[in-house]
């Protein structure tokens, strides 16, 4: 198992609790998630090989702003099944150097996307900028304008 997809969870609190509670999101966290279909991104289709599927898709969800609470007296079973063909060690070490260079653009797609500095998590201060294309594009808080025109555009 992949205990470090767990880490951010505080078992002993969770055991505890009688009240829900929000907790701190820590990469590479998959913790299992319940929300609204229609607010939730979709996965990255890039990531076809084994690792950081789960996790990119939960800092996604930290970039959006998307707090977590935890739900006490709550639990579910994961029963534990044969791993895919393509999961296995090999092809794992095989990718591996895909997969990694895939999470670290993915987090600066991502994070840039969202106003968020990929580093530190920190939602960039209005006014940040960037250049594209040889035209500055801000962030206004919300979303990346043109600065020249004052229109949406693409960080990336």
């Amino acid at each position: 198992e992949f205990w470090e997809a767990f880490s951010c969870l505080n078992y002993d609190r969770w055991y505890n609790a009688t009240r829900e509670y929000i907790t701190d999101y820590r990469w590479p966290c998959e913790p299992y998630i319940l929300g609204a279909t229609a607010k939730m991104p979709l996965f990255d289709e890039r990531f076809v090989h084994y690792g950081n599927d789960k996790a990119q898709h939960v800092l996604n969800l930290f970039y959006k702003q998307l707090r977590f609470a935890v739900l006490p007296q709550h639990f579910l079973v994961h029963l534990p099944h044969k791993a895919a063909a393509w999961a296995d060690d090999s092809s794992r070490r095989e990718h591996i150097g895909e997969i990694l260079e895939l999470t670290e653009q993915f987090k600066f797609e991502s994070g840039t996307a969202a106003g968020v500095n990929w580093h530190t998590g920190v939602k960039f201060a209005k006014g940040t900028y960037r250049v594209k294309n040889g035209k500055m594009i801000v962030w206004d808080g919300a979303q990346w304008v043109d600065q020249a025109t004052g229109q949406p555009t693409d960080p990336l």
